[in-house]
């Protein structure tokens, strides 16, 4: 077993279905962890990506806004694979208003996803993860450091939260021998990305040094990085994964 292998371990994926979080539940699965792949709304997506991987996944309903659901779902995950080594908090949101603009509801929606859900999530997979010792992996974003793309001050605002909260749970974590660590992505490609916002996709990659656009599966396997062995000594950390957009 290599350093890097999540041969035994398990993981509890937010917004596990499609684009971002469908990358990390695949590279998870490949890297030999049972992972729960948790959904809100796109459950047709999640039960296809389980059946690719037979009895090492299985699709769990789990809206992070719910303490309710989110019990549901560590308890399901308990219930599927007897432990829980790892929660990976991808679910997240994201809207363009300019701040004139911006309705005071749009700005709760955001963080009630992007920044309660991620507590609730973790505050409720600690009694698990302790068991053994753990780790969780927040997704936050390039944004959270350097300003959007424009009109975004609530949702940069959002992940800048995340980086701040992942520092501080990994301080307090740390006698629990649990990791927390965050990665933060730049724009990642997706058919959707490209559809809707093309000049946008392109004008990024040319301005990145590695002139291409980060990949689901560039986040998936940084989230294995840092789920294994091999990160033992590595808390508290944001990793950016952005071909060196921020270097520009």
């Amino acid at each position: 077993m290599t350093p890097f292998s999540l041969i035994d371990d398990v993981a509890l994926v937010t917004g596990g279905a499609i684009n971002i979080g469908k990358g990390i539940v695949q590279s998870l699965l490949e890297a030999g962890a049972r992972v729960a792949i948790g959904y809100r709304d796109h459950a047709e997506e999640a039960e296809a990506l389980a059946r690719e991987a037979g009895d090492q996944a299985f699709a769990v309903p789990l809206n992070v806004c719910s303490s309710h659901s989110v019990k549901d779902a560590i308890r399901a995950t308990m219930t599927a694979f007897a432990r829980l080594d790892l929660l990976v908090n991808n679910a997240g949101i994201f809207s363009l208003y300019p701040q004139s603009d911006l309705p005071t509801e749009e700005w709760d929606r955001i963080f009630q996803v992007n920044a309660r859900g991620l507590f609730l999530c973790s505050k409720l997979a600690i009694p698990e993860l302790s068991t053994r010792g753990g780790a969780i992996v927040n997704i936050a974003s390039i944004n959270g450091f350097h300003p959007g793309f424009g009109n975004t001050a609530h949702y940069d605002a959002s992940k800048g939260a995340v980086v701040a909260y992942t520092r501080s749970l990994a301080a307090e974590l740390a006698p629990k021998n649990i990791r927390v660590n965050a990665i933060a992505p730049g724009l990642v490609d997706s058919e959707e990305l490209r559809d809707q916002f093309q000049d946008l996709a392109e004008a990024v990659e040319r301005k990145t040094p590695t002139q291409t656009l980060t990949e689901a599966r560039d986040v998936g396997n940084t989230t294995v990085f840092l789920a294994s062995r091999a990160a033992r000594q590595i808390t508290g950390e944001t990793i950016i994964v952005d071909g060196g957009y921020l270097l520009t």
